[in-house]
């Protein structure tokens, strides 16, 4: 820039500059929010709990609000909720999973539902 520039000039390159890097980048807000997260592997889609199979095949995906049960016991390395509500997860190691968490723990699953009103999972 030339420095006969006005400040608002500068303001508006600088804003330009910043910009251009970010695309340029791939930075984006969900990738920003995904790595200030809590180091999740897996990939959730919004609006679903995810279930990452031990045997590395294919993710579960059970959309938010509904249920899933296994049987076999569905074995896990991880569970992720990236829905709004808490799921109960059943299995060898049952727990209550907040909304935008992940448990990376092997284990297996028996069922998944949302938590139930009273705000407890009968475990």
């Amino acid at each position: 820039m030339s420095k006969g520039s006005s400040p608002a000039r500068r303001r508006i390159a600088v804003v330009g500059a910043v910009f251009a890097v970010a695309l340029g980048t791939g930075v984006s807000g969900a990738a920003s929010a995904t790595a200030a997260g809590d180091g999740a592997a897996l990939a959730c889609p919004v609006g679903y709990l995810c279930l990452q199979p031990q045997s590395g095949s294919r993710t579960v995906l059970v959309r938010q609000g509904e249920r899933a049960s296994f049987s076999p016991a569905l074995r896990v390395a991880e569970v992720t909720n990236s829905t709004r509500v808490t799921y109960c997860v059943t299995g060898d190691f049952s727990y209550p999973l907040g909304a935008g968490r992940t448990q990376s723990r092997e284990s297996s699953v028996v069922s998944v539902a949302p938590m139930p009103p009273g705000g407890a999972c009968l475990l």
